[in-house]
């Protein structure tokens, strides 16, 4: 069962950020490695938002709809502003969205960690850490909803689990008469 909201997130890693971030990839990137930090530390789903497979990543899906909500609700506001050329997005807490979330310690750890580990790198340095580590964004096409709990498993473990799953599913067709 998740522990928080996807909304909540999105403003916890804002507050992590000093309450600025700016560019949407990075922030669908913080996302994703908030629930596998969160993964990796407990069994569970930080939130039950679905994370898409995307051309450049894992990434919120459905996540101009949730950012959408929370400018509404008055949390945050996106400004628009150009990296060079080309035209990104910085997102500010507004007085609203500073206020403490009351998110459960573990949540709110595992916010923090991937904060830290996205702030100082680019877009495209997280892209492509995601398409050299991500198993789940690796075997999936554009648009569909990632597992994204296989991609904190070694590869080793993996590997055995993903024969005894094949295993057992012969084992099935053999009852049900399908092989």
């Amino acid at each position: 069962m998740a522990r928080v909201s996807a909304q909540d997130v999105i403003l916890e890693i804002l507050r992590d950020a000093d309450g600025e971030w700016a560019g949407k990839t990075k922030l669908y990137k913080a996302f994703y490695f908030a629930h596998l930090y969160y993964a990796n530390d407990r069994p569970g789903l930080l939130t039950d938002w679905p994370i898409a497979r995307m051309p450049q990543g894992p990434g919120i899906d459905k996540g101009d709809t949730l950012l959408a909500e929370l400018v509404r609700d008055g949390f945050m506001t996106v400004e628009h502003f150009h990296d060079g050329p080309y035209p990104e997005n910085r997102y500010r807490l507004t007085d609203k969205g500073r206020q403490a979330g009351g998110l459960p310690d573990d949540a709110r750890c595992a916010i923090e960690k991937a904060t830290i580990f996205c702030q100082d790198k680019t877009a495209a340095q997280l892209s492509q850490i995601t398409h050299e580590s991500s198993r789940s964004w690796n075997q999936a096409r554009d648009g569909e909803i990632l597992d994204i709990h296989i991609d904190t498993i070694p590869d080793d473990e993996y590997e055995t689990r993903k024969a005894e799953l094949a295993r057992l599913d012969g084992l099935l067709s053999t009852v049900l008469g399908d092989g």
